[in-house]
């Protein structure tokens, strides 16, 4: 399901920063997920598909992603080889007192791609990159006197090498996709996002994109790792737990505005993925909310 990743969410309340550096643990389940705030991801080793917002990326060694957390994203590894990256989340107001507002907001113009931004970093410049990641882990993890100044330099230094890329070196990755499969994919993609809360049936689905449906089928499970049912839906659900916290909308409302057929269908589908009706999940956030504040 689409998810709020909240480990993030609460390190950068906490922090404006969260990052990890050479990472290699595998985990059971790579969910669609959204967070607060920025994200640069930088792919070392594996084989994996890359899902950011509609499009679908194929990260080779170097590549690096970059994206806003509001985006819905997903990795998509293979246990077959080891998965290693290293990643930095962050929020704007962390560079406030860095950087002119001028220059600040050259810099952030890279995270407005819809579909994220791809740099791929040659072989004699991928040392220091790792650099960067290792040192911002270090100095967070270290604490010590002015800490948050290194982290603040080593993450200015970052995203000005990669405005360079963008601006100057023109070495942005436009060839998004490797295959035909991952370009339909994209298409299909792109179509559900758009008209999710429609009752859109396969044939239609196949007439609209000119595809053939037992290829869609097949290639976007093989891809995204989801059915095309199985994404609408947690599609539908995920942007119900974003009316449910920022409306006082009634749960028959948003029933009806997602395309459940009925009130009955969407809270079996709400509790499903979320494990919790929607009443509950309402009345349990929005307490956390007023807690924490």
């Amino acid at each position: 399901m689409l998810t709020i990743h909240t480990p993030t969410n609460i390190a950068l309340q906490e922090n404006e920063v969260y990052v990890r550096s050479e990472a290699d643990n595998f985990q059971d389940e790579w969910p669609v997920h959204t967070h607060n705030g920025y994200e640069i991801h930088y792919f070392i080793q594996g084989d994996a598909t890359f899902l950011i917002g509609d499009r679908i990326y194929k990260p080779q060694p170097g590549d690096m992603f970059i994206f806003r957390g509001g985006v819905p994203h997903r990795i998509n590894p293979s246990r077959e080889m080891v998965y290693k990256r290293s990643f930095v989340n962050f929020t704007e107001l962390l560079l406030l007192d860095m950087l002119a507002v001028s220059q600040l907001e050259n810099l952030m113009s890279i995270f407005r791609h819809p579909n994220g931004l791809l740099v791929h970093w040659p072989l004699e410049e991928r040392e220091h990159i790792t650099g960067i990641f290792k040192g911002i882990k270090e100095e967070m993890d270290a604490g010590n006197t002015g800490y948050k100044t290194m982290v603040k330099l080593s993450l200015t230094q970052l995203l000005l090498r990669i405005y360079r890329k963008m601006t100057s070196e023109r070495s942005v990755n436009d060839s998004l996709f490797s295959s035909q499969k991952q370009t339909s994919v994209s298409r299909v993609l792109h179509y559900l996002n758009q008209n999710y809360t429609d009752n859109v049936s396969l044939d239609e689905l196949s007439k609209t994109l000119h595809l053939n449906k037992y290829y869609i089928c097949h290639s976007f499970k093989e891809t995204t790792g989801y059915t095309i049912s199985n994404y609408v839906i947690r599609k539908r659900v995920a942007e119900a737990k974003k009316l449910l916290l920022s409306t006082d909308a009634p749960i028959l409302s948003i029933s009806e505005t997602l395309g459940f057929n009925t009130p009955v269908y969407f809270s079996r589908a709400f509790k499903q993925y979320v494990g919790v009706s929607p009443q509950v999940f309402r009345k349990s956030e929005l307490l956390k909310e007023a807690k924490i504040h």
